[in-house]
């Protein structure tokens, strides 16, 4: 090549890498444009004096809020609380969280608790104006009005109800696609979160929760543990080994309660593999009427976020994985509300809707956990077992009904999307199922009055 020859060929070079720096620079510009730094958004506690949150961007800064105006005795008022996580899955501010214990603690001195836990999932945060903080304030609500409806004139009546919103940083960068590319890191932050820090936080309700008081005949006191979407995977990692562990406790065909009085995750973002462990071990199990349920995973139809989106990222972060069988890797790949074989329930909509008076709906459950019917009428759904018309024996045909670990095939019209959680239909279902848990009112003649804690 002559030097007029390599002149060119210089340039030409040059101008390519020109342009390629051009385009990285940009690329860099773009994701630190959108980058949402790890913050602490929840450290300011005013004990006994809350701010009252009515709206997203109320009460910035509170570690414990009130939420709403106080309904009035017996009830007291609603509170909400926030424990927050880094990306390793350490307490951000650790004097925070056992402040906000130690409050909780403080109030269980003096009436029982219900403590309800939720965990974000991806694209959101503990920020004063995530849409999920302010979805979270308003389902506390209805839990509260249905939970002194289950306690009116009873010993848990004057409970108090609050919520504890786990926060991390599922929300890491807002432009797209940039937004939508942080799937992989997401998740795998989910799991750290829940494999360290919440762990720890979870353990420490749970402890409180089984706390015996002197001054009361029994404690009342309640933990219900929920996640959605990453959020369901971090909760579902938190206590997965948990609830294993509790199965080899099975006492007449009932399997204890320790881990919490009901978990509850929703579209959940995680494979059917890690449900595997557990779906084996109750598999070989036999349960007997009236064991109430200790896992429940609600999946819409309409989810495809974890039907479509989810597969494909697992399909490419497994691509070099070994699996044993061809089912193993489905297993693998697959989000757990759309694995099919693990299904045990749907929740469906009502032709004409039936009765959403507590007394009623209660009684409806308790028919429904003792096995007089396999389907759960309340207000506009039900929930229905799914007919075991697989299993080998009239033993294992039990087993199914009574499973405690509920995967649960929710229809569309019920809940419409991946993020459309917070529906009335199904959040009116999801608290009145919260709400329901344990009833043991008199529903016939022949029943034993009973107290409903």
């Amino acid at each position: 090549m002559d030097d007029w020859g390599q002149d060119m060929a210089d340039r030409t070079v040059g101008r390519f890498l020109h342009r390629l720096g051009m385009v990285c620079l940009l690329l860099i510009a773009c994701v630190n444009a959108g980058c949402v730094s790890g913050r602490t958004y929840r450290t300011q506690l005013h004990a006994g004096d809350y701010c009252i949150f009515k709206k997203g961007g109320d009460c910035p800064g509170e570690l414990l809020h009130q939420v709403g105006e106080t309904p009035g005795e017996p009830s007291p008022p609603v509170l909400m609380g926030y424990v927050e996580f880094d990306d390793q899955g350490y307490l951000r501010a650790p004097a925070s969280k056992e402040s906000l214990i130690n409050q909780i603690r403080a109030i269980d001195r003096d009436r029982p608790v219900l403590m309800v836990v939720f965990a974000h999932g991806w694209k959101h945060n503990a920020a004063p104006k995530d849409g999920n903080v302010e979805a979270f304030a308003k389902f506390l609500v209805k839990i509260a009005k249905a939970d002194a409806g289950a306690c009116k004139g009873k010993l848990c009546e004057r409970r108090q109800v609050v919520g504890i919103y786990l926060g991390w940083r599922g929300l890491s960068n807002k432009v797209e696609p940039f937004k939508t590319l942080t799937f992989w890191g997401r998740k795998g932050r989910a799991h750290r979160v829940g494999t360290d820090g919440a762990t720890e936080v979870l353990a420490e309700l749970a402890k409180l929760n089984a706390v015996n008081h002197a001054v009361r005949s029994i404690s009342g006191n309640r933990l219900i543990i929920t996640g959605h979407s990453f959020g369901g995977g971090l909760i579902y990692n938190s206590l997965n080994q948990l609830l294993i562990r509790d199965t080899a406790f099975i006492n007449n065909g009932k399997v204890p309660r320790n881990v919490a009085n009901l978990v509850v995750l929703v579209n959940p973002a995680f494979e059917a593999a890690r449900f595997n462990a557990l779906q084996r071990k109750a598999s070989a199990m036999t349960f007997s009427p009236g064991q109430m349920p200790i896992l429940a995973i609600f999946t819409s139809q309409a989810d495809s976020a974890t039907k479509r989106a989810f597969p494909a990222g697992r399909a490419l972060a497994t691509l070099f994985s070994e699996h044993s069988t061809s089912e193993q890797k489905r297993q693998n790949v697959q989000a757990i509300g759309h694995y099919a074989p693990y299904r045990t329930h749907t929740l469906k909509q009502l032709a004409t809707p039936s009765s959403v008076e507590f007394r009623d709906f209660g009684c409806a459950w308790k028919a429904y956990s003792t096995g007089t019917t396999d389907q759960w009428n309340v207000g506009a759904v039900a929930l229905a077992r799914t007919p075991a018309t697989s299993a080998s024996s009239p033993l294992s045909l039990q087993s199914a009904r009574f499973n405690p670990y509920m995967v649960v095939q929710v229809e569309k019209g019920i809940i419409s999307g991946h993020n459309a959680i917070w529906g009335d239909e199904f959040s009116d279902f999801l608290y009145r199922f919260v709400a329901v848990q344990g009833y043991n009112r008199k529903c016939t003649v022949a029943d034993d009055s009973a107290e409903q804690d």
